[in-house]
């Protein structure tokens, strides 16, 4: 059986969508992530009249900052790391049309659901002089902002969740280490937190599915034989199921 590592409010979506497609897992929460008390300020403070740039990192960062964004300049390009962050923007589009001004909103290819992938984009390879907005949660990656600062933008982070790690692990139901064969990770924080945990010489036996070649490299670093390591495209669900489909063959 496999353990899928998420935050605590998708653990039990992630294990209906597995099951759906009859895969067997177990969700596993190690944080939750809250909404910041002040979101309506720290969105509305923000500057997007100037803003050139503006990135969605997450579901739960495009979630709870689209209901305070009023209409976007012309000139505003909006970018989504993921699927669901995309179809979330897609599905705020459908319902307030005019909010970007009918600008097409950009997501990396399928196989490049990360920052990485997103900074590869020919639109975010010149940036001198544009101002970059990253909507995104407290002690998140600070890879887009260093890359784009680097490129001649001026970096802005709007923060409006936070991840808080769990004293107790949430499970979708009782299990033991003994019927663990496979973890899917989705984050280095998520990783790290496993570790913390439970026993490493464990960990190190399971086969593990990360979705991104910098998961995998330190999930190495931490002792995971790279034979043990399989890298997906995408942390949705759908990518995730694929993947271990594929493993299951």
């Amino acid at each position: 059986m496999w353990l899928v590592l998420r935050p605590e409010h998708k653990i039990h979506l992630s294990q209906d969508a597995f099951a759906q497609a009859g895969i067997d897992v177990i969700g596993l929460a190690l944080q939750t992530v809250l909404p910041k008390d002040n979101v309506q300020e720290i969105v509305t403070q923000q500057d997007f009249i100037h803003t050139d740039v503006i990135i969605f990192t997450s579901q739960m960062a495009a979630q709870l900052a689209l209901p305070f964004i009023g209409d976007l300049p012309n000139h505003t390009y909006i970018y989504a790391i993921g699927k669901s962050t995309f179809q979330t923007l897609a599905q705020w589009t459908e319902q307030y049309p005019f909010w970007c001004n009918s600008h097409q909103m950009i997501v990396p290819p399928v196989a490049q659901q990360t920052s990485e992938g997103i900074l590869q984009l020919p639109s975010l390879q010149q940036l001198a002089g544009k101002r970059a907005l990253i909507i995104k949660g407290e002690r998140g990656r600070s890879t887009l902002t260093e890359a784009m600062t680097e490129r001649g933008a001026e970096v802005t982070s709007c923060m409006v969740y936070e991840r808080n790690a769990l004293t107790t692990p949430i499970a979708t139901q009782v299990w033991e280490l003994d019927d663990i064969h496979g973890v899917v990770v989705t984050s280095n924080e998520q990783l790290q937190l496993a570790y913390d945990v439970y026993p490493h010489s464990w960990l190190c036996e399971l086969k593990w599915i990360v979705v991104s070649p910098r998961i995998a490299q330190y999930a190495h670093a931490l002792g995971i034989p790279n034979h043990n390591i399989t890298v997906t495209h995408g942390a949705d669900d759908a990518a995730l199921i694929e993947r271990i489909q594929q493993l299951m063959e």
